[in-house]
């Protein structure tokens, strides 16, 4: 069991949800530092904790060091501890950035610490993420042997699942993550301006469509996404593609090669499963015909 005291620096979403996640799961949260004041008082009453004015009190008081600030910010962070007295081989240091890696933490590991980046796959929009989200957010975790092996305590100790990955993939997983939800935002959106323009109230969009997207969710779940898929294209509808696309391209021009993206994406994704390579290359060239035309 780990018994080791956590710190965190920083104070935001991230930090405070993660800190009031461990506290309450029974772990050790020593305090926080953040350069805003009030946040780390915030978030260390929050969490029956210390409110930490510099670095080193907090390297003092902790074993392991969340760096939970943006990703900007890290960087700045590493350098300012590597530069204490205070640190030794006996810290682990641990980020929670999706995208960056534990090759950040180079100094550190040369020192004799245990680096990782711990990821949770979650949004944070609020400041105390609920307790239960936190508890069926499976973790993405990469780094040095003995970093890896004391974040794996905390995750026991939390029951959270998590995968281990190799540092070199970090960035194409963390592009992995943006696209399912960063860009399904985006993708919903598009969705809700083409019903705009086609005369729905602005209002009554999402109360309407949103049934449908969580139903559709639903089913990616169940069955996965191949066999989740419906519409044209898998019933191979060719007139109603051609359709949609002289719509696109007479009303909103600009969504045009968008739709076709998505066409060629979901042709991809179904050959040879749901339909057979005629239909699929039939359905291509009405998909790559509006291309054409744009040219």
């Amino acid at each position: 069991m780990s018994n080791m005291k956590i710190g965190l620096i920083g104070a935001g979403k991230v930090g405070t949800s993660l800190g009031n996640y461990f506290s309450q799961k029974g772990l050790s949260v020593s305090g926080y530092y953040s350069k805003s004041s009030s946040s780390s008082l915030r978030s260390a009453k929050l969490t029956g904790s210390s409110f930490f004015e510099d670095l080193d009190s907090l390297l003092k008081a902790s074993e392991i060091i969340f760096i939970t600030t943006g990703d900007d910010a890290i960087d700045v962070v590493v350098n300012i501890l590597q530069e204490s007295p205070y640190l030794n081989k006996n810290h682990i240091l641990v980020h929670t950035s999706g995208a960056l890696s534990s090759d950040i933490f180079e100094p550190m590991e040369k020192l004799g610490c245990g680096v990782c980046s711990l990821h949770p796959i979650m949004t944070f929009s609020e400041v105390t993420t609920p307790v239960k989200d936190l508890e069926v957010t499976k973790f993405t975790l990469e780094g040095n042997t003995n970093g890896k092996d004391e974040i794996q305590k905390i995750l026991k100790i939390t029951n959270n699942q998590f995968f281990i990955i190799n540092k070199d993939s970090k960035i194409l997983y963390h592009a992995a993550a943006c696209v399912l939800s960063n860009y399904m935002v985006t993708l919903i959106d598009s969705g809700f301006e083409m019903l705009k323009k086609s005369g729905i109230d602005q209002d009554e969009i999402s109360n309407a469509f949103l049934p449908l997207i969580t139903a559709t969710l639903s089913n990616v779940q169940k069955m996965g996404t191949v066999n989740a898929l419906t519409g044209p294209i898998v019933r191979g509808d060719e007139n109603t593609i051609s359709k949609h696309m002289d719509a696109i391209e007479n009303t909103m021009p600009e969504m045009l090669s968008f739709y076709q993206t998505m066409g060629i994406a979901t042709l991809n994704m179904i050959k040879d499963k749901r339909i057979d390579s005629v239909k699929y290359q039939k359905l291509m060239n009405i998909v790559l015909k509006g291309e054409k035309n744009e040219k």
